[in-house]
C-alpha cells in the first residue's frame, strides 16, 4: 500500500473537509439562536381640516334654453329691384344702420307726380275760396228788386189814372204785366243767389277734399320711397341675406330679406317645479312681486358667472308636468350667450343657517352613499355617513353625523382605513383656503 505525502502545512484533505463542516454547523447554531419578530409600520400621514360653519343659500338648479329678447324680420315692403347691400352676413348691426336699398327712381317719379297733383288741388281750392259768384248773384238780385219796386210804383200810378178815366186799359195791362215780370225776375235772382251760395260751399269742400287727397298721395309716395332704404330697427346680429343684389323683391309679397336678433340682453327660459317655486316665494315673502335673482352658466364655464333677474313667469302651473315656465333676463354685452344654447341656471330657494361645509375632495362614495373619514380619539379613523348639499366654490354642504370640531380627512383618503390609526397633519394652505372660501363670491 502506497501512502500519500502530507502537505507542507501538515494538513490533509480529510482534515480540511472536517473543518469546513464544523464551521457550517457552528453558523447554523448561531442563526437558530436569533428569533424573527414582526415590526408594525408607522401610521400613514393624512391632511385634516375642520368643517366651516356659515349661512348658505340653497338653489334650484336646472337646464334652460337661451332665446333672443327680440327677433325682427327685414322684409321688402315695396316692389322693386334690390340695388345695394351694406352689411356683412352674421355681423353686428346698430339701430338705424342702412342695410339694403331698392331702386328708388320709380318711387321718386311717383312722388313728383303726387306733388304736382297737390299743387293743382291747392290752386283749385284757392280759386274756389276766392270765387265772386255769390256777390254777382246778390248784386243782380238787388238790381231786379229795384226794378220790381219801380214796376209796382208805375202800376199804382197807372191804376189811379185809370180810376179817374185818364188812362187806357192797355196801359193798365202793360203796367201790371211789367210788375209781374219783375217779380218773376226777382224770384229767379233769389234762386240764383241761393244756388251760388250752395255752389260756393260745395266747391270749397270739394277743393279742400281734393287737397287732402293730394296730400295723402304725396305722403304715400314719400313712405313708399322711404321703404326703398331699409335700416336696422334694433341693435343685434343679422342673418345671411336671402336675396342678392339685382333680384326682384316684393313682387306680390313681403319678401323676407334677412333677420336681426337682439342678443343684449338675452332671455333664458327654464321650467321650475311647483315645490321649488313655493320655496322661492316663501323666501321672498313681502318682496314676492319684485324681480328675483337668477344665475346662469354655459357648458364650458365654471359655476354660474352670469347674474340676471326673473322678469316673467307663466300665469299658472302646467297640470300635466307640475312645472311653471320662468324667464330670466341677462346682460350679454360680448354676445357669449347665443340664442338656442342650452344653459345651466340656478334660482335661490331658501337659506340654510349655520351649515357645515367641507372641501369637495373630502367626500367619498360607496354603495351606501356619500361619507366622510374623520380622525377620532387616539387618531383612529372613523366612517361617517353624510348627505351632500349645496356647493360653495370648492366646499360642499354636508348633513349627518358631523360636528364643527371633527377633524375631517381632506388629503390622503386612499391611505386611510376605518378603525386604523393615522398621523393627522393640519396643512396651513388647506386651512387658509377653507377660511378664505367663507368670504369668496359664490359661483
Amino acid at each position: 500500500m502506497v501512502s500519500r505525502p502530507a502537505s507542507a502545512s501538515g494538513t490533509t484533505p480529510a482534515t480540511r473537509s472536517w473543518g469546513a463542516a464544523g464551521l457550517l454547523i457552528g453558523l447554523i447554531t448561531i442563526g437558530c439562536e436569533q428569533k424573527n419578530t414582526y415590526v408594525e409600520p408607522p401610521p400613514p400621514e393624512v391632511t385634516v381640516a375642520t368643517p366651516v360653519t356659515q349661512d348658505v343659500m340653497n338653489y334650484f338648479e336646472a337646464t334652460g334654453t337661451a332665446q333672443p329678447v327680440m327677433s325682427v324680420d327685414i322684409r321688402a315692403r315695396v316692389k322693386g329691384f334690390l340695388k345695394e347691400r351694406h352689411f356683412k352676413e352674421g355681423a353686428i348691426v346698430k339701430e338705424g344702420e342702412l342695410l339694403m336699398v331698392i331702386d328708388e327712381e320709380p318711387f321718386r317719379l311717383a312722388l313728383d307726380q303726387a306733388k304736382t297733383r297737390l299743387a293743382e288741388a291747392e290752386a283749385n281750392f284757392t280759386k274756389a275760396k276766392q270765387s265772386r259768384a255769390r256777390e254777382v248773384a246778390k248784386a243782380q238780385l238787388a238790381l231786379d228788386e229795384s226794378q220790381l219796386q219801380l214796376a209796382r210804383v208805375a202800376e199804382t200810378r197807372q191804376r189811379n189814372l185809370s180810376g179817374r178815366g185818364a188812362g187806357s186799359r192797355e196801359e193798365m195791362d202793360q203796367a201790371e204785366a211789367n210788375r209781374k215780370k219783375n217779380e218773376a225776375q226777382v224770384e229767379s235772382d233769389r234762386a240764383s243767389f241761393d244756388q251760388a251760395e250752395a255752389d260756393y260751399e260745395t266747391n270749397l269742400l270739394v277743393s279742400e277734399a281734393n287737397v287732402g287727397a293730394a296730400k295723402t298721395a304725396v305722403r304715400t309716395a314719400e313712405i313708399e320711397l322711404s321703404y326703398c332704404r331699409m335700416t336696422s330697427p334694433v341693435d343685434g346680429r343679422i342673418s345671411r341675406v336671402n336675396y342678392h343684389v339685382g333680384n326682384l323683391v316684393g313682387d306680390g309679397q313681403a319678401s323676407l330679406l334677412a333677420t336681426i336678433v337682439k342678443i343684449d340682453p338675452i332671455y333664458a327660459y327654464v321650467n321650475v317645479n311647483e315645490l321649488d317655486l313655493l320655496r322661492s316665494k316663501n323666501r321672498m315673502g313681502a318682496q314676492a312681486d319684485s324681480q328675483e335673482p337668477i344665475e346662469l352658466g354655459l357648458a364650458n364655464e365654471k359655476g354660474y358667472p352670469h347674474r340676471g333677474k326673473i322678469d316673467y313667469q307663466d300665469p299658472g302651473v302646467d297640470p300635466g308636468t307640475g312645472t311653471i315656465r320662468v324667464r330670466g333676463v341677462f346682460a350679454n354685452p360680448d354676445g357669449d350667450i347665443l340664442p338656442g344654447l342650452f344653459v345651466r341656471v340656478r334660482v335661490p330657494t331658501d337659506q340654510q343657517k349655520e351649515a357645515l361645509l367641507v372641501p369637495e375632495r373630502a367626500l367619498g362614495t360607496d354603495q351606501s352613499g356619500q361619507y366622510l373619514l374623520v380622525v377620532g380619539a387616539d387618531d383612529v379613523v372613523e366612517y361617517r355617513a353624510v348627505k351632500a348639499g349645496a356647493q360653495v366654490d370648492d366646499l360642499r354642504v354636508v348633513e349627518g353625523k358631523i360636528n364643527p370640531k371633527d377633524r375631517v380627512i381632506v388629503d390622503g383618503l386612499l391611505r386611510a382605513r376605518p378603525k386604523a390609526k393615522v398621523k393627522p397633519m393640519s396643512a396651513p394652505e388647506a386651512g387658509k383656503s377653507v377660511a378664505v372660501a367663507e368670504d369668496a363670491p359664490r359661483s
